[in-house]
């Protein structure tokens, strides 16, 4: 069966895109700045430093995905893949949207 092809994968994976772009900047940007404060106040507890690199570790994971399902979107292969980076945008505020399109046009992908 023949689909045709409509915008909807497309701005999906161009959101996905710049939101995991969004996010692992933010979390290198978070990470400097978090370098900057340990030097002029003093260094966090041990307790801290693990919650805090488990924050900073999640979102760039989440930022990852978000960024290989944007690509599997914008190629319109493996839904389920484009579907959950399209999730991991969430925190991005864009995977709302995202997720909707790629869910709207699963007949589009292989």
């Amino acid at each position: 069966m023949i689909v045709d092809k409509t915008w909807k994968p497309t701005v999906a994976g161009i959101l996905d895109v710049i939101s995991g772009l969004l996010l692992v900047i933010g979390v290198v940007l978070f990470v400097l700045v978090l370098l900057g404060f340990s030097v002029g106040f003093g260094t966090p507890t041990g307790l801290t430093l693990v919650r805090l690199w488990l924050v900073v570790m999640a979102l760039g994971l989440l930022g990852l995905i978000d960024i290989v399902g944007g690509i599997m979107s914008l190629r319109r292969k493996k839904w389920v893949l484009a579907l959950i980076g399209s999730l991991c945008a969430v925190p991005a505020g864009l995977g709302i949207v995202a997720t909707a399109l790629i869910a709207l046009s699963r007949r589009e992908f292989e």
